[in-house]
């Protein structure tokens, strides 16, 4: 039989409206951008004991570990043929049958950084529970990732590195059972998203579910306290500008910050929030509109996805999540007649840049020299980029 290979990216996503306000019952919307995480599995032929070759690039990560002693650790017969029917877990208890196998494995574990133990707790967790069931691994492999976003920076890498790494497992089984699917399907989708969704409580403790949704199926994802994420049924693809500040932020303070913040301004506060919900739910219908196949007024729809996008940063701002590099940010794109606001919890982070189709490349060009030339990363790229996707390899 031929070596098995797959190749498999997902998108990263940021948070388009309803940062913090969400957290008080109003709407948020986020959506897939144009970087990707890429995860490509090569499967070795073996030459002594077969090992599972873990390459994280982006994290400094290179380790192996013995197939044999996973498959012993792990593994439960009655193994199956089939990709369809996964074994249920219960996730503490699983969790925790990791963690000790890599302090059995890898004596200096705890040593390691904080974001490569949980990439590695996430691995293992979703390479026993997707290969679990089965007996169809004999030969060595290699699991190499790599990924255009900034690690724990909001715009969802972690999601992004589940969702892909659960897809490219999902596709290798697929493959070694005799399925040679080209697309992912529906079904496949809504499993990609749910067993990402227990990697994303490894890496956060309580998500909220909208990062792993977006990353699995891209286009818009709207979110609301105490539901789910529900897809809304149309596409977009607009240009942004994201500006990396360089500024590491830390969600929990701030969100902390908010709350203590309401306690003492329960009224200015709360109409803060329902302001946010406002604009929220108008670029959402916005959006909807410059999706449709013959659009009026384009022009002036950007003009007031821009006003929105002002209006949300200057009231996340009121709520001190704002931080002088996203000012400055924010700024510069003001002097070229750009819309801009923070993504995500703020306190540095990313901004992001509306950039309507009329914009001049030369306008842009001169806006990304400057923001490079202050220190900041900038990325050219849209929102709206295709969900989770095999690559033919």
């Amino acid at each position: 039989m031929d070596l098995c290979k797959v190749k498999v990216t997902a998108p990263g996503k940021v948070i388009l409206h309803g940062e913090h306000s969400v957290l008080y019952g109003e709407v948020a919307v986020a959506c897939s951008i144009g970087l990707r995480t890429t995860t490509i599995i090569q499967e070795i032929e073996v030459t002594n004991e077969p090992t599972i070759n873990i390459i994280f690039l982006s994290l400094g990560l290179n380790e192996s570990i013995p197939l044999k002693k996973v498959v012993e650790y792990f593994f439960e017969p009655p193994f199956s043929k089939s990709w369809k029917n996964p074994i249920e877990v219960d996730h503490a208890s699983h969790l925790a049958k990791v963690n000790r196998f890599w302090s059995m494995i890898k004596p200096n574990f705890e040593k390691i950084t904080e974001i490569q133990k949980q990439s590695l707790r996430s691995f293992l967790y979703l390479f026993s529970k997707i290969f679990g069931h089965t007996d169809l691994l004999a030969n060595s492999m290699s699991v190499e990732m790599t990924t255009e976003l900034t690690i724990g920076a909001g715009t969802g890498s972690s999601a992004s590195f589940a969702v892909c790494l659960v897809a490219a497992f999902l596709q290798f089984l697929k493959i070694k059972c005799g399925c040679n699917d080209k697309i992912f399907h529906l079904e496949d989708l809504e499993r990609i998203s749910a067993e990402a969704f227990e990697s994303e409580k490894i890496m956060h403790g309580t998500p909220s579910g909208i990062d792993n949704t977006t990353c699995t199926f891209g286009s818009l994802v709207s979110f609301k306290k105490g539901g789910t994420p529900c897809l809304l049924d149309f596409k977009t693809n607009i240009r942004i500008l994201l500006v990396d500040t360089k500024v590491s932020r830390n969600t929990k303070r701030l969100v902390s910050h908010v709350s203590a913040l309401k306690e003492k301004n329960s009224d200015a506060v709360g109409c803060v929030m329902m302001a946010c919900g406002h604009i929220t739910t108008t670029a959402i219908k916005i959006l909807e509109e410059l999706a449709q196949d013959e659009v009026k007024d384009i022009e002036e729809k950007y003009r007031h996805l821009r006003d929105l996008w002002n209006m949300n940063h200057c009231l996340l701002a009121s709520l001190g999540v704002s931080h002088p590099a996203l000012e400055d940010i924010r700024a510069s794109a003001e002097v070229y007649g750009f819309g801009c606001k923070l993504t995500g919890a703020g306190g540095g982070g990313h901004a992001i840049i509306l950039l309507p189709p009329s914009s001049d490349q030369n306008t842009i060009d001169s806006l990304m020299d400057d923001l490079k030339n202050k220190g900041y990363a900038v990325k050219d790229t849209r929102l709206g980029s295709d969900g989770v996707s095999l690559e033919i390899v």
